[in-house]
């Protein structure tokens, strides 16, 4: 009863952290697949094609989950939206600070009069330059990771080990009170040395 309380307690904290960690992977792709978009909108403008053909280029040939944005803001932009308006929704749609520099750099353009050629393969560039990096902070906190998983198996692999080896002795662990209080204890002491482990290791390069 005491093992199945501290798992409960366990499992409230499961489903926000793997939310956040699904977030933290959606806003890594997007921002790739912006970096690869921009690249292409790069191309397609040093070759004298407008901004609107373009972004409909790229539309056609992106992938999910960024390319349906890209499909509703021609789309908003066709019905009569304004360029500002259709994307500043664009930015509200797609969270992340890479998506608010791309709608910034357009709109600043616009209105000046600029190359947004050159704008936009500057940002291609810093966003490439933010990958690099982003990679090897991963690389670097790979060992930090591994090491946090395998002290946290660590204790139940020497539990199940010595409950074939000398069964007898680890049977009240599970059987009296006092026994079960001692799992429980280690169980939440590694989520919490768990817990602590990531927040040093997972390292934010997103600003």
């Amino acid at each position: 009863m005491i093992i199945l309380a501290a798992l409960g307690l366990i499992a409230l904290f499961i489903p926000p952290l793997v939310q956040k960690s699904r977030e933290g992977k959606r806003r890594v792709l997007l921002a790739s697949q912006l970096r690869a978009a921009l690249q292409n909108m790069v191309h397609a403008l040093r070759i004298g094609v407008g901004f609107q053909q373009a972004l409909a280029y790229v539309a056609e040939d992106g992938e999910m989950p960024l390319g349906v944005e890209w499909r509703r803001l021609l789309q908003s932009v066709n019905l009569g939206a304004p360029w500002s308006e259709a994307l500043s929704e664009l930015a509200n749609r797609v969270d992340i600070p890479e998506m608010g520099w791309f709608v910034a750099a357009v709109q600043i353009t616009q209105n000046t009069g600029g190359a947004l050629a050159e704008v936009l393969e500057t940002l291609s560039e810093t966003l490439q330059e933010r990958q690099i990096l982003r990679d090897k902070v991963n690389a670097l906190t790979a060992q930090g990771k591994a090491s946090g998983f395998v002290l946290a198996a660590l204790p139940f692999i020497l539990l199940a080990a010595l409950r074939v080896i000398v069964a007898d002795l680890v049977r009240p662990m599970f059987t009296t009170v006092a026994g079960q209080g001692m799992i429980a204890g280690i169980m939440l002491s590694i989520t919490a040395g768990g817990f602590l482990i990531w927040k040093i290791v997972n390292i934010k390069v997103d600003g």
